[in-house]
């Protein structure tokens, strides 16, 4: 009761004493959005599934290969800024919110429209989605990395809840040329990354038939980077709360991260595997992530300090 009353008092100082709309469950926003976005957002190629934005977005083609069903009471693009450029396609019967100002033309190719509302705050997003990051991280690795190679063949080694979990750095990933991921009977591969920046460029060697699963059960958690780039293609969400992230290449699976600049598609291959976490009812779940979000964000207010002391 103690822990429940300190995750109350939390959501009260959080939200003014004011319960959110709707519970937030980040599994489930990385099982329909194909993309997440908290800040500025913009890209010159298409976003496959559905796609929010916390600030503005300037985008060309979206929803045109919707694969998951959408998270319920967002258009196929939510912007809680305002949008610029020329025009956006949304195709596939695809509505919108936007918050702020209309600067780009919305084309609704399939007879979609505009929506009065969402069902949460941004801020209820994005504590959802921080705490979950920081909770993976919590989690014990029970898998190893092997030596980088060439085709180097990455072998997870599941839990009894068909969990594999790795602990890695950005310097392991950035030393991989190649590699592929034999999930081994896992349903989920959680890859745990520290280390500030990443310039991925190592290839993927998968065949077309292991592809989907292997992307809809890979979770990439990059926990304290700031400036992410993806050359090359890369399978599985891309959870990156805190990240500058610019993808030169397709991300197979849902993006989060703090900003965006995309000059890759976003494919809406979705996760589909099994939660990482433990499962409690809702309502604590919900304080829990509250919580630890609170947590993880002084933590990441102190690690800003400490290197702004140090430079």
């Amino acid at each position: 009761m103690r822990v429940v009353a300190v995750f109350a008092a939390a959501v009260a100082l959080m939200g003014g004493g004011a319960a959110s709309a709707a519970i937030v469950d980040p599994l489930n926003v990385l099982e329909h959005v194909n993309a997440l976005i908290y800040t500025n957002a913009s890209t010159t190629a298409d976003i496959e599934g559905q796609a929010i934005i916390g600030g503005n977005f300037s985008g060309a083609t979206m929803y045109n290969n919707p694969v998951a069903t959408p998270l319920s009471g967002y258009g196929a693009l939510t912007v809680y800024g305002s949008t610029s450029g020329n025009s956006i396609n949304i195709n596939n019967g695809g509505s919108a919110y936007v918050h702020g100002s209309h600067g780009a033309t919305i084309n609704f190719n399939g007879g979609g429209g505009y929506l009065g509302s969402v069902p949460n705050t941004l801020n209820d997003l994005v504590t959802a989605m921080n705490g979950f990051s920081t909770s993976l991280g919590g989690l014990a690795a029970n898998s190893t990395l092997p030596t980088a190679g060439n085709n180097e063949v990455i072998v997870a080694h599941p839990n009894t809840n068909g969990v594999a979990i790795f602990d890695v750095t950005t310097a392991q990933l950035a030393a991989i040329p190649s590699y592929s991921i034999n999930l081994n009977g896992a349903k989920t591969v959680l890859f745990n990354v520290t280390g500030s920046s990443l310039d991925f460029t190592a290839n993927e060697q998968f065949s077309a038939s292991p592809f989907a699963s292997v992307a809809g059960s890979v979770i990439w958690n990059f926990l304290d980077a700031t400036n992410l780039t993806f050359g090359t293609q890369i399978a599985g969400s891309v959870l990156a709360p805190d990240a500058a992230v610019t993808n030169n290449n397709q991300i197979d699976g849902s993006l989060v991260a703090n900003s965006w600049t995309g000059q890759g598609e976003v494919h809406d291959n979705l996760f589909t595997g099994v939660s990482p976490l433990a499962v409690p009812e809702p309502e604590t779940w919900a304080l829990m992530l509250v919580g630890v979000g609170m947590v993880g964000g002084a933590l990441r207010v102190r690690r800003a300090r400490t290197a702004r002391a140090a430079a």
